[in-house]
């Protein structure tokens, strides 16, 4: 069993020891008329519950209140009781790891050294593991559940009323506590859990469907198909792509290159040509003689029988050595003019044998450029082909992908069909005795307490899953919504425990402004209720109470508790009525 012992911490003058007893357990908090409203919140009846829930090892938020800086020196103890005689003491602070310590006795633990602890520096996983081997709450353990999971049924606070099953954690998927309530009431919560399970991959399974978006209407084996011939060419065109050799190749090389060396060579063509010309026109000149025969000349006037004088004769004598003497002196100018140009000349040649040889090789590597263009252009088009059967296989994997995704849709569909087979008949009272006695037991309170009809029931929704449901014999007779939803969620609370009294099962509840609003002939009816049933099944039942909501009886006069039902009592005069006696945080 799990049963609430005491409260403490190691700064008794500021969190003074709380007791907690079987019967009715009041937290009691007196505020000044009219102030209410503005007071009673920050007494700290509310983080009671918190408190008490940490201590419990909830994983704390950000905002939890232990984490403003006031609270780092202070350490925390909850004393369980177990079982008749054995009790476990936890001792938690927001700065230091998690201790448990078990004992047949009440103790105080205070001075207890953390090397005496039965378990120290625990992290908050090891430390529930822990808690629950140490606990042992076997029915809950069956269903393969942490003793946490039960809790939400345990501690509510003013916000949890309002979801009488799944305690208002709207964010939290069913499957995470419709299994556990389902236990609870004798349906199978290992059914349920797989059927949440087979609801969450159908989920999935449909959601991936989804995703396959334009799924092609071809056939799979048209496309295998045409995958193949792809694959066909491309192996051509690869064993093509493997026969071009560019290790002479300039892939650099441009047309203007070209036509820059071939205009070079023209230009000196054409100065070679002009070379050429003067130097044979040279040659020409040199060997031209000066040819004047004054024997021959002589010899015709002998024959005209004309007598040339001698002066005469010697004047063509003179004028013959005066043109030899200038053929000589021309020659040898023709013949340095020659020499220079034929050294021009060999100089423009060597030049144009070498750019005739450039012009060769590049006239060749342009040929290879082009050769390269046409390799490129092949490589373009392997890449497209390769590229279209990319898309291809992604659509045949695609179509594959949903054909067996359709597979599992149907078997994930038809186990789910099944299990919710299964589950039905567990969810009616005629065929499940547990869940019987849990809508006896609660139709009993409610009658005792509000009177209005309701009851609850068990049914199949339209997915196949268990719901859980209030049932109003009169619909019309609810006024107070609010305030019954919490009346109805406190008394579904109390039948869990009374249903469970023979089981190793919790043995309390904390139910935080239960009587707020409500009227007084609720309020004592509730409190008779309390009272009995806590005594009758040995159960704790806690509930926070400010002055206003004490109820009055028929003559108007207050009905106070019994000063042993009181556990703390709160006040607004001053910091010493706060649950932590200090200014407010």
């Amino acid at each position: 069993m799990l049963r609430l012992s005491k409260l403490y911490s190691n700064n008794e003058k500021i969190f003074p020891e709380i007791c907690f007893r079987t019967g009715l357990n009041v937290i009691f908090a007196s505020v000044t008329k009219g102030l209410e409203k503005k007071d009673s919140h920050s007494l700290g009846k509310t983080l009671l519950v918190e408190l008490i829930d940490y201590m419990l090892l909830k994983q704390p938020g950000a905002e939890f209140f232990l984490n403003k800086d006031v609270f780092k020196e202070f350490i925390f103890y909850l004393e369980l009781q177990i079982s008749q005689n054995s009790f476990i003491t936890i001792r938690r602070s927001p700065n230091e790891k998690i201790y448990l310590h078990t004992s047949q006795n009440k103790e105080n633990l205070l001075s207890l050294k953390e090397t005496d602890w039965e378990y120290s520096k625990l992290g908050l996983e090891a430390a529930k593991t822990k808690l629950d081997e140490i606990l042992s709450l076997i029915e809950i353990m069956k269903m393969g559940f942490s003793y946490r999971k039960g809790l939400r049924y345990c501690l509510r606070k003013q916000s949890q009323y309002e979801e009488t099953f799944k305690v208002n954690t709207s964010r939290e998927r069913d499957l995470y506590w419709k299994p556990y309530l389902a236990g609870l009431l004798g349906i199978d919560s290992n059914l349920v859990k797989a059927k949440y399970e087979f609801n969450k991959d159908v989920e999935n399974i449909q959601n991936a469907i989804k995703e396959l978006k334009d799924l092609p209407k071809v056939s799979s084996q048209g496309l295998e198909a045409e995958i193949a011939q792809i694959e066909t060419s491309l192996a051509k065109m690869l064993e093509e792509l493997d026969q071009f050799d560019f290790r002479k190749a300039d892939v650099n090389l441009n047309r203007e290159l070209v036509d820059d060396v071939s205009e070079k060579i023209s230009q000196l063509n054409g100065n070679l040509y002009i070379y050429d010309q003067r130097i044979s026109a040279i040659n020409k000149s040199l060997k031209a003689e000066f040819n004047f025969d004054l024997d021959k000349i002589l010899e015709i006037y002998n024959e005209i029988e004309f007598h040339m004088p001698e002066k005469l004769i010697k004047s063509y004598k003179e004028l013959i050595q005066l043109n030899e003497q200038m053929t000589d002196g021309r020659k040898k100018r023709l013949k340095k003019v020659k020499k220079d140009l034929l050294s021009k000349r060999e100089k423009i040649s060597s030049e144009l044998n070498g750019l005739n040889e450039t012009l060769s090789k590049l006239s060749k590597m342009l040929l290879e450029e082009k050769v390269f263009d046409k390799y490129k252009s092949l490589q373009k088009m392997y890449a497209a082909e390769e590229a279209r059967m990319a898309v291809l296989k992604e659509r045949l994997t695609k179509i594959d992908m949903a054909e067996a995704l359709n597979g599992r849709l149907d078997d994930a569909i038809a186990k789910k069909n099944e299990l919710s087979k299964k589950i039905a008949p567990f969810t009616s009272v005629r065929g499940n005795e547990q869940l019987l006695k849990a809508v006896e037991l609660f139709i009993q309170y409610e009658g005792e307490v509000l009177g209005i009809g309701a009851f609850f029931f068990v049914k199949m929704n339209k997915e196949g899953n268990p719901s859980f449901k209030i049932g109003l014999k009169d619909q019309t007779s609810v006024a107070d919504g609010f305030s019954y939803k919490r009346v109805l969620a406190a008394l579904f609370d109390l039948m869990l425990l009374s249903l469970h009294k023979k089981e190793s099962f919790y043995r309390f509840v904390y139910h935080d402004g239960l009587l707020e609003s409500l009227d007084d002939r609720v309020k004592r009816r509730i409190l008779k209720l309390w009272r009995s049933e806590s005594k009758k099944n040995d159960l704790q039942l806690i509930v926070s109470v400010l002055d206003s909501d004490v109820p009055s009886n028929d003559q108007g006069a207050k009905e106070y508790f019994k000063e042993d039902e009181i556990i703390r009592e709160l006040h607004d005069r001053g910091d010493d009525g706060r649950l932590f006696k200090m200014p407010a945080f």
